[in-house]
């Protein structure tokens, strides 16, 4: 095998040069693609997290009617919310959980929001009625 002197040196390394940048860009395009039908890292457009928050609250609202139960529930759809991307999943979970000891209005419209901010995400959430509560 002879060794590239001279000229056919060069053309080889400018081949070269050439060539690696085409092929990573062809690449590129299809992460791209990938990432986009991917938003917020998942297929339904929230967080394992959020998701499972959202399925929480989803789960325990009706039986919510007391202190002990609203500050169960808010606990456990807390512990989720805190470790989601979804800044308004987590808000509307943090004012869920301090208003969950009183009850009343407050409650109210902290699920309201948390609903809202669920429904917003597209996480498969149906709308709930809420209860009256004191």
């Amino acid at each position: 095998m002879r060794m590239m002197t001279g000229c056919r040196w060069r053309r080889g390394v400018a081949a070269l040069l050439l060539t690696l940048p085409m092929a990573t860009m062809a690449g590129c395009d299809e992460r791209s693609v990938i990432a986009a039908e991917r938003p917020n890292g998942s297929a339904g457009g929230l967080d394992p997290h959020g998701r499972q928050a959202c399925a929480e609250f989803r789960a325990g609202w009706r039986q919510a009617t007391d202190a002990p139960a609203r500050l169960l529930l808010a606990d456990d759809v807390g512990r989720q919310a805190r470790r989601s991307d979804n800044g308004e999943i987590v808000a509307s979970s943090a004012a869920m959980g301090r208003s969950a000891k009183d009850g009343g209005r407050a409650w109210q419209v902290a699920a309201a929001d948390l609903e809202r901010a669920c429904q917003q995400t597209r996480a498969g959430y149906h709308q709930p009625v809420l209860p009256v509560t004191g």
